[in-house]
């Protein structure tokens, strides 16, 4: 038997003896053995601590015995099979790791739990399959300057930056070039800028006038950016290229942290394990 998978069995026998769980190592069913048998809460688990290669395709037909059997199979690979892209609700997959004898597991690097709180919280239904990822009610704003085309000016333009999701993922609002739909342009955010601009630290800020022009490159009118003096558009692909070097937020010379008190879904769908810690689950509403 490996040493890793044999301290890694052994590891999760402990820590469901310390939860008064009942359990099993080396538990022989109809046509099927499992590293560790759980109970609890009337639902018995089935943990595989899988340190050699194994394909998806074996993966998923051992996965379905413990379907058939009423039983929560969950998976820890030390290298998580070839061609597992997506996660899945049937499949709990989740990737092993041992550092200096503590073992840890990791939610496709969006979370690395201690095996304990992993074990502890998948049991005790703490870890659960959500089917759209939900942003926590806060945002960042960034501020950037932007000097007129024009007259040279130096304005301050300002981006939403990626949100954060219970369960530690990052969510990049998509807004459409061109559009007067923008995240960045709803008026409730607005005012806070605006109130931020107002106070004694943000008064610095010459904040770019945010209006629907007409743009000559794109032959119609949009919500955008302008100089505060001259009133001439910044034009969006201009300021797409400005983002694109800003990669990373180099250029940032400010932020503004504003919660999200106001109606503005930004749910995405994308399919994942959640471990959203003392946050409701991304499946539910966050106040």
């Amino acid at each position: 038997m490996n040493s890793i998978h044999g301290y890694v069995q052994q590891q999760i026998v402990e820590i469901c003896n310390e939860l008064g769980l009942e359990v099993k190592s080396e538990y022989k069913g109809k046509d099927w053995r499992a590293d560790v048998m759980v109970k609890s809460n009337g639902v018995s688990y089935a943990f595989e601590i899988q340190t050699s290669p194994q394909t998806l395709k074996r993966t998923k037909e051992r996965q379905e015995k413990y379907i058939r059997d009423g039983i929560v199979g969950c998976w820890l690979f030390e290298k998580e099979p070839a061609r597992m892209i997506l996660e899945m609700e049937e499949l709990p997959v989740f990737k092993l790791e041992c550092k200096n004898e503590k073992v840890y597991v990791s939610l496709k690097d969006r979370k690395t739990l201690p095996l304990e709180t992993f074990i502890t919280d998948f049991v005790n239904g703490r870890i659960k399959f959500c089917h759209t990822l939900n942003p926590l009610p806060y945002m960042e704003i960034n501020f950037l300057e932007m000097p007129c085309w024009k007259c040279g000016l130096i304005n301050h333009i300002h981006y939403i930056a990626p949100l954060k999701s219970a369960c530690n993922t990052y969510i990049h609002p998509s807004e459409a070039m061109w559009s007067s739909e923008k995240y960045s342009f709803r008026p409730e955010i607005l005012k806070k800028i605006q109130e931020y601009a107002n106070t004694e630290k943000g008064s610095y800020l010459n904040l770019a006038t945010v209006k629907e022009r007409f743009s000559r490159t794109m032959g119609k009118s949009y919500m955008s950016f302008g100089c505060s003096g001259c009133d001439s558009i910044f034009g969006d692909f201009y300021i797409h290229e400005m983002m694109i070097d800003n990669y990373g937020g180099a250029m940032d010379i400010d932020t503004l942290k504003i919660d999200v008190d106001f109606d503005m879904d930004l749910r995405q769908e994308i399919p994942h394990w959640c471990h959203p810690g003392e946050h409701p689950f991304c499946d539910e509403s966050i106040d």
